[in-house]
């Protein structure tokens, strides 16, 4: 929960998913399946014959041969009426007879435009020894297409024959890893693609040859692809059981929130209807009609509104209140955003009755009533004179009304989605203004909001009654709660010492830093915590979760730079890293404070789901969960007795994440853990997705995908995460990532846990009810929300 360094939907879906992967890959959950490289189980020895004897243990020879049919490379996913819609808007005649296509229009025409380096290699090969950079016909195209498109792979592996001799050498295997790292925007050096060119002719070259031939390679490709597959294919035969029904899963799901926000409204309409029947006895009722009972209603509502909303911004009591199992049982903490979200709807309702309808319908009543009747009525509460219409808009009580909805109009404005995020769908001149900051600013504007209130309180026109004057009595408590807290944490935030023990630069401009842990302070896993530092603003604080484990002697947040605030810091600590300062910019943190994620002790198997930074919840949870499991295995083997908290039985994590460079951010905990996993039983099941490559089974990211597999299983380390977790191509399929929890963990309880944008956070919960209802497991989804 690094709430997206500035504020937590700040990290858009496109900067997640990325834009070259067009469709979505399958989620496998094996570690490595290797292929067949040779024709007969007697020939493979050495590295070849562990790889097939390991594939066949996993899946079976039949599968594979089964499976080598059904899926193919591909060079792209456009069809034919597509490539001729885009040959004609290109194609130009050639003396007044033909059409051609420029060869370096080849890429976009085929729907490769992204690739231009791999469609030219595509061309070169199909071309043979003829010269490719020449005018292509509809004709040539039509025959490149379905060479193409073929279901014979030989076409494909034509692209690694550079020379076009039918000799595929190691220099011709480093150009094309190269080629199809940069295609896939990853980074390989020389000296990688080296080494992954050496181990692919070391496992096929047999007879040191020095070169392949492109049947060789063809076997490397259908394999890889074949491996790929067998855990791909959805799980359609299964009979689902239907225990509970649709509505029985919704009402579990929302049965709190259900609760507290139908509360909210009885006692609302129960205010506005006591406050509607008691003015429409009184004597002004005269004058003003039922246009009173509607304004005095909607007062009534809006003190009790205005005092409601503090309560979920209370952060220290929430945290208290979320240790008491029964309370926490019954009320949705981590709704506490929306909460605020929704009374601030509801202020907006009452404003709207109650400054409308006097405005539009009482003051003009008031100014233009019968004179016999304003005198008989409410004269005195006028001085016996009445006033006009202006005169009215210039009393004490309309004054400060009128304030208090410009300063409330400000601060909602700027709080919603567009504004708070600087959309780029704003004119350029509104987003300099607009950000996070101006919301934070803008939103303290509440100070002067009350203070207006309690004067707009004392300053009735139809009464002098103190025990109406009843604004003070709604707000007295929260105000105080809340003030009570904000002197708290500041007195809090200047107690503990906050000692930088390392700082350090991560690529994508991320900030890691270490933190010496105070003596007292005390934290759960998935808290998060607030920073400030004073070189900044000494008035600004922001929200990182912690992804240090509650066991650690330090605390550790990782700081991805989205915003004004986050790059001012990692330019302040880039700035005292690279001078070698000997001390670092000053650091006050505010916490730890309660979130979604704390829920996961209640599951026995747990769903982790980070998008990019969104993972930082999730860290500090793994490390917990690994620490625990050896704690417990060694008090078991030393016979100590045990007396570690329950927890998951299972906990899998999937991250996706768009930059290759993003897997250090966190590669020595994935390291730990995975060398934790192989000394004991896989407690932790990690996945990475990286959706900067193309989807498995594409050509530009066939050979990169074969290299991933032979250094697998021979080192035990991916290539693109340099750590023992495997790496999958582009988005995950996220309906057989859920078809498989469901066949595994058949009639289980699955806590879903999800940080990221909302777009996904939708089809994730989607997912949860489908297969709740579908299947005999149940899904409870859980999102981050600050």
């Amino acid at each position: 929960m690094e709430m997206y360094a500035e504020y937590p939907t700040r990290t858009s879906q496109e900067e997640v998913y990325g834009s070259s992967s067009s469709s979505s890959s399958s989620s496998s959950y094996s570690s490595a399946s290797v292929v067949p490289l040779s024709s007969s189980p007697e020939q493979r020895t050495g590295l070849q014959g562990t790889l097939y004897r390991e594939h066949l243990q996993a899946n079976g020879e039949s599968s594979v041969a089964r499976l080598m049919k059904i899926r193919q490379l591909r060079f792209t996913d456009i069809e034919w009426t597509q490539v001729e819609d885009r040959f004609d808007r290109l194609a130009s005649s050639r003396n007044g007879t033909e059409s051609v296509l420029k060869w370096s229009d080849f890429g976009f025409c085929i729907g490769m435009q992204k690739t231009p380096e791999i469609a030219n290699e595509i061309l070169r090969a199909l071309r043979g020894r003829r010269e490719y950079k020449s005018n292509i016909t509809m004709h040539e195209l039509h025959g490149f297409w379905h060479r193409m498109t073929d279901p014979c792979i030989h076409s494909r592996v034509q692209l690694c024959d550079r020379d076009m001799d039918g000799r595929v050498t190691e220099m011709d295997i480093k150009q094309i890893i190269q080629l199809s790292a940069s295609a896939n925007k990853l980074t390989i050096t020389h000296e990688e693609a080296e080494e992954h060119a050496g181990l692919v002719m070391e496992v096929l070259d047999t007879d040191n040859r020095g070169y392949l031939e492109p049947y060789q390679l063809e076997i490397l490709f259908k394999g890889s692809s074949a491996a790929r597959s067998l855990s791909a294919i959805p799980y359609r035969n299964r009979q689902y059981q239907e225990p509970i029904s649709k509505a029985e899963i919704i009402f579990r799901s929302y049965w709190r929130r259900g609760w507290i926000i139908l509360f909210w409204l009885m006692v609302c309409i129960a205010l506005f209807a006591w406050k509607f029947i008691q003015y429409r006895h009184r004597t002004a009722f005269q004058v003003m009609g039922y246009c009173l009972c509607t304004a005095k209603g909607a007062a009534e509502t809006l003190k009790f509104n205005m005092a409601i909303i503090l309560l979920p911004v209370c952060r220290n009591s929430i945290t208290w209140l979320r240790k008491n199992r029964w309370i926490n049982s019954i009320v949705p903490f981590n709704d506490n955003v929306n909460f605020h979200k929704l009374i601030a709807g509801g202020i907006v309702v009452g404003v709207i009755l109650h400054g409308g309808t006097h405005l539009a319908c009482d003051f003009p009543r008031i100014s233009g009533s019968d004179r016999s009747i304003f005198r008989q009525t409410i004269a005195s509460r006028f001085g016996y004179h009445q006033p006009s219409y202006l005169q009215i808009l210039a009393t004490t009580e309309v004054a400060t009304g009128i304030a208090m909805v410009v300063l409330m109009s400000i601060a909602f404005s700027l709080a919603t989605r567009w504004p708070r995020r600087q959309s780029p769908s704003l004119p350029r001149s509104v987003r300099r203004v607009t950000g996070y900051n101006t919301f934070w600013y803008s939103h303290h504007l509440f100070v002067f909001v009350y203070a207006l209130l309690i004067v707009h309180s004392m300053f009735l026109f139809l009464t002098n009654n103190l025990t109406e004057k009843t604004t003070w009595m709604y707000i007295a408590i929260p105000v105080l709660l809340y003030a009570g807290e904000r002197i708290f944490r500041a007195i809090r935030s200047g107690f503990y010492e906050v000692k930088i023990l390392k700082a350090i630069l991560y690529p994508g401009k991320l900030l890691s830093l270490k933190l010496h842990k105070a003596e007292g302070f005390s934290h759960k896993n998935g808290m998060y915590i607030f920073l400030q530092c004073p070189q900044i603003s000494p008035f600004e604080w922001h929200p990182f979760s912690l992804t240090s484990g509650s066991r650690d002697d330090f605390l550790s947040v990782h700081i991805r730079t989205l915003g004004d605030w986050s790059y001012q810091l990692y330019s302040l600590f880039q700035e005292a890293i690279l001078t070698g300062a000997k001390e670092y910019p000053k650091i006050y943190i505010d916490g730890p404070y309660g979130s979604a994620s704390q829920d996961y002790i209640k599951y026995d198997i747990l769903v982790l789901i980070g998008l990019g930074i969104g993972v930082t919840p999730f860290i500090s949870i793994i490390k917990d969960i690994d620490d625990g499991v050896q704690k417990t295995q060694f008090d078991q083997v030393g016979s100590r007795e045990c007396s570690i908290t329950k927890g998951p039985l299972k906990t899998y994590l999937y991250w996706v994440t768009r930059e290759q460079s993003s897997f250090e951010w966190f590669r020595d905990v994935l390291k730990e853990i995975s060398k934790a996993n192989r000394k004991q039983s896989a407690v932790i099941e990690m996945h990475n997705f990286l959706t900067s490559v193309h989807e498995e089974g594409n050509v530009r990211s066939a050979l990169i995908s074969a290299v991933q597999a032979l250094h697998f299983a021979k080192n035990g380390i991916d290539i693109l995460s340099q750590t023992p977790v495997w790496t999958h191509f582009a988005r995950p399929n996220w309906f057989n990532v859920f078809s498989k929890l469901a066949r595994t963990h058949g009639g289980a309880q699955i806590g879903v846990f999800y940080c990221g944008p909302s777009a996904l956070a939708r089809e994730l919960e989607r997912l949860c009810t489908k297969f709740s209802t579908k299947t005999n497991t149940r899904f409870v989804f859980h999102k981050e929300n600050y």
